[in-house]
């Protein structure tokens, strides 16, 4: 699907597991205005959560049978997000969400490194390690160049943002760049030299920044063409 921006377009998002991270992957794609569907096994979590807010709908079923997919509309959904606490559930999720909507992308959670799932067609990534937050979750789903690394508070994080060519960023160093006043450039990925006001921003290079969760969008502006 190649998005490059959260809020790009209005999506059909399918969420396979309702516990504390499919919960929150759930708010945060509801904030970027998209529409969200939980489906849970568990009764209990479906009963707790249902109804305590009009953005998601949550539905109580079994993610791996056909039933329960086409009961949510399956083929309509621009992105599955299998986030239960099994992986080989996850990636039988995915491959059972190919039947139904092929063009969709499936992200699968996982307790072990991509490679060492064998990399199955049906999942288009993997959120590792299976711990990783809700952001971590959407930053696979939507394939984009700026991929928080973790939620490390609801204060700031760290995030992979990738210079393209022929952004504002490109050619300048930190000194003149003009960034917003919640970043701050740490490294650049490739090189991982410590940022000065010397480093200059090249284009195809990776950067680590800290930043407020406010200024991602200002940080793109500028790192993005």
């Amino acid at each position: 699907m190649g998005v490059s921006h959260y809020r790009e377009h209005t999506l059909n998002v399918i969420i396979a597991g309702g516990g504390r991270v499919g919960r929150e992957t759930a708010t945060l794609m509801t904030a970027y205005g998209h529409r969200v569907t939980i489906i849970e096994q568990d009764p209990r979590i479906t009963r707790v959560h249902s109804g305590q807010g009009d953005d998601v709908t949550f539905v109580q079923g079994d993610a791996t049978e056909p039933e329960t997919l086409t009961s949510v509309n399956i083929q309509e959904a621009d992105i599955i997000l299998a986030l239960t606490d099994n992986e080989t559930t996850n990636v039988a999720i995915c491959q059972q969400a190919s039947n139904f909507a092929p063009d969709a992308r499936c992200v699968a959670r996982s307790h072990r490194p991509p490679a060492a799932t064998g990399n199955p067609d049906d999942v288009g990534a993997f959120v590792f390690p299976e711990r990783a937050g809700a952001r971590v979750a959407i930053g696979r789903a939507f394939g984009a160049p700026v991929q928080p690394i973790t939620d490390l508070s609801t204060r700031f994080e760290l995030v992979e943002i990738e210079a393209e060519p022929g952004a504002t960023a490109v050619g300048k160093s930190l000194e003149e760049l003009d960034l917003p006043t919640k970043a701050t450039v740490i490294t650049d990925l490739g090189t991982e030299d410590l940022a000065d006001g010397d480093m200059v921003i090249e284009a195809g290079r990776q950067y680590m920044i800290a930043t407020r969760p406010g200024a991602v969008d200002d940080l793109k502006e500028l790192f993005w063409s």
